[in-house]
């Protein structure tokens, strides 16, 4: 054969690769290659959208006005997504999904942890910054940030959630179909009238436990 798929492989390890010539003279011994995997499985780092279009095509926000837009392309050194939200007003929260072609199983590769970087502004006003699983069933469970003022940090952090979490609250983590990020939690935010408060989100990954 030409070809040869591994299955899946071990994270953070180097795995070396060889390819012999076999013919009617014997066998002709071919270098040896090495390469190393990643210590993360990556959900999404928002490198492969081209525009805000490709981005929006992927998450979708649920705010339904029409000519606004609120999930941004930031270009830079390292792309990421712009999220901005107006709680101030109805519904009085803003949530992006992510909605999977194929449900993806976060337990193939002995994933313990959600991650993702996000960077937001002091000046935003306090919103409740929360994280929802969903299930090819329908099933759902959302993990609250324990800081109100996560939004306002103007340095990047990372937020790491426990997958037990989802799959304690109901999840199948082996069908996992909806990632949603929302800000806001049902009730005005004090936001100044069309004030728009903004994160941005990077390097959604899952993680072995430990390893944050």
């Amino acid at each position: 054969g030409t070809t040869y798929t591994p299955g899946n492989l071990e994270l953070g390890q180097t795995y070396e690769w060889r390819i012999d010539q076999i013919g009617p003279s014997g066998t002709v011994t071919g270098h040896t290659w090495t390469f190393s995997t990643e210590n993360f499985v990556r959900v999404d780092d928002f490198e492969s959208y081209a525009t805000d279009a490709d981005l929006r095509s992927a998450w979708v926000d649920n705010i339904e006005e029409a000519g606004v837009e609120y999930v941004l392309l930031a270009t830079g050194e390292n792309q990421a997504m712009r999220f901005e939200f107006q709680n101030q007003y109805e519904p009085y929260f803003t949530e992006t999904t992510r909605t999977f072609v194929s449900p993806q199983d976060w337990t193939a590769q002995s994933v313990e942890e959600l991650s993702l970087s996000f960077v937001g502004e002091h000046q935003n006003a306090e919103h409740l910054l929360y994280l929802t699983l969903e299930d090819a069933s329908g099933q759902s469970f959302t993990v609250e940030n324990p800081f109100r003022h996560a939004g306002q940090s103007d340095s990047w952090r990372q937020w790491t959630v426990a997958l037990g979490l989802f799959s304690d609250g109901g999840v199948d983590l082996t069908s996992v179909k909806k990632l949603t990020i929302g800000l806001g939690d049902g009730t005005s935010s004090g936001q100044a009238d069309g004030d728009r408060d903004h994160i941005f989100i990077d390097m959604i990954i899952l993680l072995p436990a430990g390893s944050s």
